[in-house]
């Protein structure tokens, strides 16, 4: 299993799998058995302390596919990431309504988390859709249960697509604890817009489908985009998940 994770032209941390997600602020010591490509590391990230178009391609290039295999030992690597990063979300499932779409308190949490981290424009980081929803045939099940959103990438000054931006909103999202891909349009099918697929790590009410989305041959700490056949999977083009000391084997 392959954990890597590029984002905005820098080198990130190679990650061992854990269940449920993302990044922290800097790691000193870690004695992780990980599974990681060949010639790469791994690190466990420690918890903060801090107080809490016309063409859509992606600033991105994918990565080609590699057989994972088991290493015994990982070799520690200091990673300073943003304060308010790989805070443990609430325990709170209680329902709640964002922008009509219908979350958990906890996911909302979470989504409020990346925008915080986010540096980019203004009002981005929108649901356009939410959780507990069976109506969406292209979400293949993973809005069936809770923990899932899709997350706008209009400018909502504009209305324009800022593709651009997609990495870094993307990169926020996995800081705040969410399993999270871009999705270009005609991705699901066509028809479907561009948009930001995002996954809530360790959610207790997560669709089967969902959860396969974490840790299924598709999944995020399998080091892969999400997708299940026909429309992939692939590896994940921002390198792996980035694994918090919340998120639980």
């Amino acid at each position: 299993m392959r954990i890597i994770e590029q984002v905005r032209g820098r080198s990130l941390v190679p990650l061992a799998l854990l269940l449920p997600c993302l990044a922290c602020n800097i790691v000193t010591r870690v004695e992780p058995t990980a599974i990681v490509s060949p010639g790469r590391t791994a690190v466990v990230l420690p918890a903060s302390t801090s107080p809490p178009q016309d063409n859509p391609t992606p600033a991105f290039t994918a990565m080609p596919a590699e057989t994972p295999t088991l290493a015994a030992s990982a070799t520690p690597v200091a990673t300073p990431l943003p304060a308010g990063a790989c805070l443990e979300p609430p325990d709170d499932y209680t329902r709640v309504t964002v922008r009509g779409e219908t979350v958990s308190a906890r996911t909302l949490w979470m989504v409020e988390r990346a925008k915080e981290l986010y540096t980019g424009p203004a009002d981005m980081m929108r649901v356009t859709q939410g959780s507990y929803r069976t109506d969406v045939g292209a979400s293949f099940g993973t809005h069936a249960g809770g923990g899932a959103v899709d997350i706008s990438i209009r400018d909502p000054k504009t209305n324009e697509f800022l593709y651009g931006e997609t990495e870094a909103m993307v990169h926020a999202l996995r800081l705040a604890g969410f399993a999270a891909w871009y999705r270009p349009a005609d991705a699901l099918g066509k028809g479907s817009p561009p948009h930001i697929h995002a996954i809530a790590v360790g959610d207790k009410e997560l669709s089967p489908d969902a959860q396969a989305q974490l840790t299924g041959d598709e999944g995020y700490f399998r080091g892969m985009d999400g997708l299940p056949p026909p429309n992939g999977p692939h590896p994940d083009p921002y390198g792996g998940p980035i694994v918090c000391k919340w998120m639980k084997p």
